[in-house]
């Protein structure tokens, strides 16, 4: 007589992350990280709306306010994103985003009180610090809180909220400024912040708590391993390369956009803080989301169609932002950014989601940072400074605002070898690929 095998020859498996939790709490979850993304981008992007009256204040130039904008907010932003990824990598990352956001929040306040370019500047540097724990963080948890073939989508939404929050800093720190002057700006948005501190550490939740300990102490590698895997990993090494172009043109020229308005169409700060926030706006829904869609549509046919749709939609877009920056009619300008945007935003979600599927789950926050720390150290360190030399050097000769016009031409071409890089990360997706 046979016997049959007891249960216990085969225990279960253990659960996944994502079968934790009920789909509203996912959701919920989700909407709670939009809102630290929302407010993260908010405190980075107000200097945006105050490039000129601080220019002015201070009697800058626009390298300097390139540094500002740039150099000064990346500089710890990018070196702490590593070490902060390998915490989040292995431990409570619910924590690591209720501290980052209350320092980020208070020194974001205390950037209203820099009374000269030097003090400015160290204050930005604490608000990037600060900043380094919130994204990779908050993708290492929206990896563990959603299934792989609905990240696309969730990373499509949390990452509306970038935009959401370049348009609250356009729009609101327009006209706070203009109402009670950039140092109230600053502080106002900086204090507030601290509202989404609370919110985060009594709703969000951390799925290592909740797995067997088994499986907890081993989600985590030492960053020699982390790294050695992902560097021989070809289409990681393109993506995140791919990175640091993108980075220049959204973390670059899209933070002179609005001086750009100003200095070549007149508009008052106000008005064009309001024109480019509802293009940032009606961009980032319309992108992110059908960009999120495509991306898990293509996904589930081959890992490969994931950085070759950021590649042909970053390439897509050079020309519909070349059109912007041309043009003399104001309408033409309004029609071709809203393309541009579509198409930039829309890349956002498979550029992250290219990144996840290679990278394997016990090095996510890692990798995130490695390509935060690229797209941050090339793209805003350089993309601001690059577009500020640029612009004073052009506009010494043709004018500020001629000047500013031909270097965010200049910037915006990093689109094509940008998107290049994706093209050919698609060429080793399907080996690279690890769950």
């Amino acid at each position: 007589m046979t016997s049959q095998p007891s249960a216990s020859t085969n225990p279960p498996s253990p659960p996944q992350p994502w079968q934790l939790f009920s789909l509203r709490q996912r959701w919920k979850m989700l909407a709670v990280l939009f809102l630290v993304s929302t407010v993260s981008n908010v405190d980075r992007q107000i200097m945006t709306v105050a490039i000129e009256p601080i220019k002015a204040e201070f009697n800058a130039t626009d390298t300097q306010m390139g540094l500002l904008t740039g150099v000064a907010f990346a500089l710890f932003y990018a070196t702490l994103g590593l070490p902060i990824a390998r915490w989040a990598d292995r431990g409570n990352r619910k924590l690591i985003i209720t501290i980052s956001i209350t320092f980020w929040s208070l020194m974001t306040a205390i950037c209203g009180a820099a009374q000269n370019f030097v003090q400015m500047f160290f204050a930005r540097l604490a608000v990037g610090g600060g900043e380094a724990g919130a994204l990779p963080t908050s993708q290492s948890l929206i990896a563990d809180y959603f299934p792989p073939q609905e990240r696309g989508k969730a990373i499509g939404i949390f990452a509306m909220a970038g935009v959401a929050g370049y348009a609250a800093a356009l729009i609101g720190g327009a006209q706070i400024a203009s109402l009670f002057g950039w140092r109230a700006m600053f502080v106002i948005f900086g204090l507030s912040s601290l509202l989404v501190a609370i919110i985060a550490s009594r709703c969000l939740l951390e799925p290592r708590h909740m797995l067997p300990r088994a499986r907890t102490q081993a989600a985590g590698e030492q960053l020699r391993p982390s790294i050695t895997a992902l560097a021989r990993k070809p289409s990681f090494l393109w993506q995140i390369t791919g990175g640091g172009f993108y980075g220049i043109v959204s973390y670059g020229a899209l933070i002179f956009v609005v001086s750009h308005l100003v200095r070549s169409f007149g508009l008052s700060l106000s008005h064009a803080g309001a024109v480019y926030g509802s293009i940032s706006a009606v961009t980032a829904i319309v992108g992110a989301v059908a960009g999120g869609y495509l991306t898990d549509r293509l996904g589930r046919r081959t890992p490969a169609a994931v950085p070759l749709l950021t590649g042909l939609l970053m390439i897509a877009a050079l020309p519909a932002y070349l059109v912007a920056l041309l043009t003399h009619d104001f309408n033409v300008f309004v029609i071709a950014a809203l393309i541009g945007g579509c198409l930039i935003f829309g890349a956002g979600p498979s550029l992250f989601a290219g990144v996840h599927i290679v990278c394997g789950s016990p090095r996510r926050a890692t990798a995130i940072a490695l390509l935060y720390f690229v797209m941050n150290s090339i793209g805003l360190s350089g993309g601001p400074v690059l577009t500020g030399v640029l612009s004073d050097g052009f506009g010494a000769q043709l004018g500020t605002a001629m000047g500013l016009r031909i270097a965010m031409l200049i910037a915006f071409a990093a689109l094509l070898p940008g998107g290049i890089c994706f093209l050919l990360a698609g060429r080793t997706m399907r080996a690279d690929a690890e769950s």
